[in-house]
C-alpha cells in the first residue's frame, strides 16, 4: 500500500469520526418528552383486594 493511498484512508477515517461525533452531540442535545409520572399505577404499586370467601368465616 503507497503512503497516498494510507494518507487518503486515514484522512477519510477523521472525517467518518468527526461526522460520528457531531451526530451524537446533535442527538444528546436534543430534549425528548419524558413522563413526569405514570398515568396508571404500576403494577407494583397496587393494591391486591383478596376477596373473603364463605369457607373463612
Amino acid at each position: 500500500m503507497d503512503r497516498k493511498r494510507l494518507g487518503l484512508m486515514v484522512v477519510a477515517f477523521v472525517l467518518v469520526v468527526g461526522v460520528m461525533e457531531v451526530l451524537a452531540l446533535k442527538l444528546g442535545s436534543m430534549e425528548l418528552p419524558i413522563p413526569t409520572g405514570p398515568e396508571e399505577p404500576t403494577v407494583a404499586d397496587r393494591q391486591i383486594q383478596v376477596s373473603e370467601s364463605p369457607s373463612q368465616n
